[in-house]
């Protein structure tokens, strides 16, 4: 009872001191854990919380971090609710704080290491969490943002350097916490920058942090149908003044400010998820460039450098432009005109390229394809990078399309449908590559048509299983399609001189024609019509009589056995169809092979058998009318 007029008088005298937090007062920290101990009740510390998240000054910040610093030997599991909404508190958004911020985690970490889970998920879940208040829909981070993510990665190179066996963890969360693929692209720019900061500051994990990167990119990708694509595309180009010219009401400024960036904005495509596609492989085609040429952005944790000493760093450097161009190194443009216009990927012609970085960035997205870029059917888009990653550097082609012949299609071991990705991988690249010479079109052609002379001599040799199945004899299948789309592609390569034209002559595609396997029959009709025109044309083989005999096979009749006669269906698609997204093309457009279309007189002479309705008993029309997706690309874009 005594006291009570004490206390009353105290608060009367002052009322305003009795409800401010007094944060300086070193008992706080130590009494609000001691509570929390004793009660177990999170109330105890809620209110405390709710204010150094919103309302402390900076000054009382860095005074919670350093209390809670000296009372880490007393945050044992008993505490862990008490720490973890502590964890919560957005300390990296000041700069000062931060030092303080590494040191209470450091401590944390290395005193107890059961919250070395907890802590990175918190770190990472910041990462994800980074938005634009002012607008979603920004595709770069401000310099106060990518300040924000350079401090928290380099939180978490700390907390690795300090608890090793956290490199479990670091994978396991940057999969877990990576943005849902429809998140806003703000999201998806950000972690995927910070990502690949974490990548040059921990080499060993890159490969891992790759995987985590691009299978979000193949997530995106594969729910961003090429039909959809084209589609926006072209109802841009032909709807373009009615919809920035619309009248909105007061309430739709927001909406109206959007479309007026966008229509600002040429490279900004109006399919959300094809235009964060876009912009992640633009980001990923610049760090292929960065670290072809031994640029790394590094960083020093002690004197926490910011992004913009490295973005200056390198403009001091004087690198060549990432974007490709018709240029070649001076020792090869003589061959660069005997080879229809090779081009590299960048301004040096390969001077400038650090060949150690660029063979480890290689193995490393080699291994990424093979788990998860070769395994996936519908990709239109996130092969590209190693497309561009050839294009800087030829001689690695030669590598990958060995790897995908040796230890993809020819392994038995493998199942049906990786077997017939790689085939694909190899044919579309040959197909496309400007930078892959002929000499080299010709060996792997060469390699491809002896391995199917070699299986058609198995076949002969067991006359239970020498007819037409797709199911059993589906690689065989895979790889007359290739040929047969390679030597389309590149047929005037072959028919430009009588020497080259002997090679074309001594791959004997002729056999393969008349093979009883017929594979004429299950390849795409675009396809064998093309090579029929162009077979003939040059007498190297003659399709239409199998071609007329195949159609009469597809008529129904009580007579044909369907289970003799297998499947009629190849499925087998081109993962370099044309590139389709507006931003990051450019780095794709000098390097692709458009399809230089038949010659003059093939075509000239397929008009007049239309006129005379021949044609249509040798391939339906319909067949023609293909899409991008399934088809051998043989339009332009």
């Amino acid at each position: 009872m005594p006291l009570t007029p004490i206390l009353r008088k105290a608060s009367i005298m002052s009322p305003v001191t009795n409800k401010k937090v007094l944060f300086c007062m070193r008992e706080t920290a130590r009494s609000l854990i001691f509570k929390f101990q004793d009660t177990r009740d999170p109330s105890v510390f809620a209110s405390t919380f709710e204010i150094l998240a919103t309302s402390a000054s900076e000054d009382e910040k860095i005074s919670w971090l350093s209390q809670m610093t000296e009372c880490v030997p007393l945050l044992d599991q008993k505490v862990d609710m008490l720490v973890l909404e502590f964890l919560k508190i957005p300390w990296y958004k000041l700069e000062k704080p931060s030092i303080a911020a590494d040191s209470f985690i450091i401590n944390l970490v290395t005193a107890h290491n059961y919250y070395t889970y907890s802590v990175l998920k918190q770190l990472f879940t910041m990462i994800a969490g980074i938005d634009d208040e002012e607008n979603e829909t920004t595709e770069m981070l401000n310099a106060s943002q990518e300040s924000y993510c350079w401090r928290l990665v380099g939180s978490i190179c700390a907390i690795h350097k300090q608890v090793p066996m956290s490199r479990d963890h670091l994978l396991t969360l940057a999969r877990k916490c990576m943005p849902y693929f429809r998140r806003p692209i703000h999201n998806h720019v950000a972690y995927t920058h910070s990502l690949l900061l974490l990548a040059s500051y921990l080499p060993h994990l890159r490969v891992g942090l790759l995987e985590v990167i691009i299978t979000n990119m193949i997530t995106i990708d594969v729910h961003t149908p090429r039909s959809e694509l084209m589609k926006e595309l072209e109802d841009d180009d032909s709807d373009e003044e009615e919809v920035f010219n619309m009248e909105v009401d007061d309430g739709d400024k927001k909406t109206e400010a959007t479309r007026n960036e966008i229509k600002e904005d040429p490279t900004c495509m109006s399919h959300r998820d094809g235009n964060t596609l876009d912009v992640l492989m633009d980001m990923m085609f610049h760090y292929i460039h960065d670290i072809c040429h031994g640029i790394r952005r590094t960083m020093h944790l002690k004197q926490n450098i910011n992004s913009e000493n490295t973005v200056e760093h390198r403009k001091n450097k004087e690198m060549c432009r990432a974007k490709s161009e018709h240029v070649c190194s001076p020792k090869s443009i003589k061959y660069a005109e005997q080879e229809n216009q090779r081009t590299v990927g960048c301004e040096c012609g390969g001077t400038e390229h650090d060949i150690e970085a660029l063979k480890s960035l290689f193995s490393d997205l080699k291994e990424v394809f093979s788990r998860i870029i070769l395994t996936t059917h519908a990709s239109s888009h996130t092969q590209f990078l190693l497309f561009y990653l050839f294009a800087l550097r030829p001689g690695l082609a030669t590598h990958f399309l060995e790897y995908l012949r040796i230890k993809k299609f020819e392994n038995p071991n493998c199942f049906r449908d990786e077997r017939r990705n790689a085939m694909a991988y190899i044919g579309s690249l040959l197909a496309r590559g400007k930078f892959i010479p002929f000499s080299h079109v010709h060996s792997c052609l060469e390699v491809i048509c002896g391995w199917c002379y070699r299986y058609l001599d198995k076949q002969e040799t067991v006359q239970t299983t020498n007819y037409e199945d797709m199911q059993l004899h589906s690689p065989f299948y895979f790889a007359c399609r290739t040929v047969f789309y390679v030597f389309t592609f590149r047929y005037k390569e072959y028919t430009e001189n009588p020497k080259k034209l002997a090679l074309a002559q001594s791959l004997n595609l002729e056999r393969l024609v008349l093979s009883t396997l017929n594979p004429l029959r299950l390849c795409a009709p675009p396809i064998v019509s093309n090579f029929a025109a162009v077979t003939r044309r040059f007498q190297l083989a003659y399709c239409y009589t199998i071609m007329e005999n195949n159609k009469r096979l597809q008529i129904p009749s009580s007579c044909i056995n369907e289970k003799t006669l297998g499947s009629t269906s190849l499925d087998m698609f081109f993962p370099f169809d044309p590139y389709l997204l507006v931003r990051s093309r450019e780095y794709v457009t000098n390097h692709y092979r458009e399809f230089d279309g038949l010659p003059e007189e093939i075509v000239e002479e397929e008009d007049s058998v239309k006129e005379e309705e021949v044609l249509d008993m040798i391939v339906s029309p319909k067949s023609l009318d293909f899409t991008y997706s399934l088809s051998p690309g043989y339009q332009k874009w």
